[in-house]
């Protein structure tokens, strides 16, 4: 087992040339919060993003608990993200957003159902389940996509600015239960 969680090992992305991630290492311990900060296009959303398995670093690894994740799709690697415009499904409704990464890892029925209501709930977005994205405000989405992010049990979650949109009160309220819920994560994936 690897002494690091995720390890990022000079990772390089460029476009043409753009070079949008230069030699990036970075290790992360089980169950740690991490912060990327820097200005618009300095390279955090595509470090994200490789991160994630939606881009294809031009060199360098990730690795997941010691396991090479480099060239994983998305689909097999364990990672919830929310990217910065939500990435909701416009024909979905909310609980059915929340839904689809239970429903893609055949989770069964009162398990989707008790984990979609316990997210729900978290992100007191509980009313909200048959709306669709259109008609919710930008916050709304937002928490949205951290429900469905939340919801099936990652081993690790990707942020790309989650709170932007919610108003400073919302922000106040959720950030402890929030951290709690992600603290609970961690504690499960180390036994």
């Amino acid at each position: 087992m690897s002494a690091s969680f995720l390890k990022v090992d000079g990772i390089c992305k460029r476009y043409g040339e753009l070079h949008a991630l230069e030699s990036i290492s970075l290790d992360v311990a089980r169950g740690e919060f991490l912060t990327l900060l820097g200005p618009s296009g300095s390279g955090k959303s595509t470090l994200l993003s490789v991160l994630a398995g939606f881009i294809e670093p031009d060199q360098g690894r990730v690795y997941l608990d010691g396991d090479d994740v480099t060239h994983l799709p998305p689909e097999d690697r364990r990672f919830g993200i929310v990217p910065q415009g939500y990435g909701l499904f416009p024909h979905l409704t909310v609980y059915e957003n929340i839904a689809f990464p239970l429903r893609v890892r055949r989770t069964d029925r009162s398990r989707l159902d008790s984990r979609i209501n316990e997210v729900m709930e978290l992100l007191q977005i509980g009313g909200l389940g048959g709306r669709l994205p259109k008609h919710l405000s930008g916050g709304q989405q937002q928490r949205v996509a951290l429900a469905r992010a939340l919801s099936f049990e990652p081993d690790l979650l990707l942020l790309d600015e989650p709170m932007s949109a919610l108003d400073a009160s919302l922000r106040r309220d959720l950030q402890p239960s929030l951290s709690g819920f992600i603290g609970r994560l961690g504690q499960r994936s180390s036994t």
